[in-house]
């Protein structure tokens, strides 16, 4: 229930798994913890107000301590103020120095972060983001990212909480990329470039440390991933995107505007696709990819009335094309709606692929068997392409946790003069 944000609540664990087992195996699991059940029903006690006070969020508390970067290292893995990774000791005079990044009230709280709803104020925005080794000049980015995850439609306590190995994703766009010597080329989302580095150690930063999702009390993610750690960051190669239209422009923002655009995702599927010539061929391999990503519960009809959960439908899959299978597709599809357009028509496949538990076309998709072809989608705004990387014909699909209803993007304010 904690996960829920509910710091105080009576209730019974019942051991996992529910789902996929029979009737039976139920009724025993509840029989197994009928006492319990009763215990708590019977002894159980609210906490009292006073023992559930919380600190002020601002300011911070700051104390002295003596050591070695390990000591302090060790100090904050042991107090969980920190990940796995080393960090950069936030000391007060280099949060006071990032806080130069914007003009924004260090007082002001920005989120209230899922599940343990801890208070992300500006000034532990700046503390984190030191911690991540980011500069002052990175303030507007984090806080912009801060912003889509805070976003109802980004439902960031389901992917965070859930036991899928979730991928937190950012995409950045415009003339950021240049401001701050971002790479959109080779190796754009790995270990080079220190400014996303950055960006995606904080992302979890924030995450497990104001928001508490770390396993195995809040975060329940069976396998887990790296992504836990540092976030995925891709960056917009705008010079070799075949179709010279910026995602953030599609996404309805000005080519001046520096965007970024947040979903969280199941891990990515590879297209390889090494040997199509023509477009309709590379589409092709791509919506087969599309088609057994994440299989099992995202591959519903997406854009169908379905017995599953409205909320809970996967809406979009974002192909992040490289620069040789963009140029590939736009030579046979310069205009980019029809590519998206092939790929809705060419991913489909009979519905005895799909889940049957979950994935139930509902009465405005008409009568249906298993041999019955079914789209993946129906609209062409479910197909997403960010073109970015450098060369070698690989490219990636990401499609999202059910809860996202959409990606989201928020415009960065403008970087801070070093």
């Amino acid at each position: 229930m904690k996960s829920q944000g509910l710091t105080d609540m009576c209730f019974v664990q019942v051991p996992h798994p529910i789902g996929m087992i029979s009737r039976e195996e139920v009724e025993a699991k509840v029989d197994a913890a009928f006492e319990d059940i009763v215990a708590a029903a019977t002894t159980w006690k609210a906490i009292k107000p006073t023992d559930m006070k919380q600190d002020a969020p601002y300011p911070a508390r700051t104390f002295k301590f003596t050591g070695t970067y390990a000591d302090v290292n060790n100090l904050y893995q042991k107090r969980r103020w920190s990940l796995s990774l080393p960090i950069v000791p936030p000391t007060v005079d280099r949060v006071q120095a990032m806080l130069k990044g914007t003009k924004r009230d260090p007082s002001e709280v920005v989120w209230v972060v899922p599940p343990r709803q801890g208070m992300l104020t500006v000034e532990l925005v700046a503390a984190l983001g030191v911690m991540a080794g980011a500069r002052p000049e990175h303030m507007p980015l984090l806080l912009a990212a801060v912003e889509a995850m805070a976003d109802p439609d980004a439902a960031w306590r389901g992917p965070t909480t859930t036991t899928a190995p979730t991928v937190p994703m950012f995409f950045i766009s415009g003339p950021i990329i240049n401001e701050l010597k971002l790479n959109p080329g080779t190796g754009t989302a790995g270990a080079e470039n220190p400014v996303t580095n950055a960006l995606g150690y904080f992302v979890n930063l924030v995450g497990d440390v104001v928001g508490g999702s770390v396993p195995p009390s809040m975060d329940k993610s069976t396998h887990g991933t790296s992504a836990d750690i540092v976030a995925m960051v891709f960056t917009e190669n705008m010079p070799q995107n075949p179709w010279k239209t910026s995602y953030a422009v599609e996404a309805g923002f000005k080519p001046t505007d520096s965007v970024i655009t947040h979903f969280s995702a199941y891990l990515s599927g590879s297209n390889i696709d090494h040997d199509s010539k023509t477009g309709d061929r590379l589409l092709t391999t791509l919506s087969t990819g599309v088609l057994g990503q994440a299989s099992g519960i995202s591959s519903c009809l997406a854009d169908y009335d379905m017995s599953y959960a409205v909320n809970n439908k996967v809406t979009f899959a974002f192909i992040v094309l490289c620069p040789e299978h963009a140029a590939t597709i736009a030579k046979d599809f310069p205009v980019m709606e029809d590519a998206r357009r092939f790929m809705v028509e060419t991913a489909r496949m009979p519905y005895r692929y799909y889940s049957h538990e979950t994935c139930v076309p509902g009465p405005d998709f008409g009568p249906y068997n298993d041999d019955t072809i079914i789209p993946r989608f129906k609209k062409t705004k479910s197909i997403k392409f960010f073109v970015s990387g450098g060369p070698g014909k690989q490219s990636q699909i990401w499609v999202p946790f059910p809860q996202n209803a959409r990606p989201i993007s928020k415009l960065i304010g403008e970087t801070a003069q070093d």
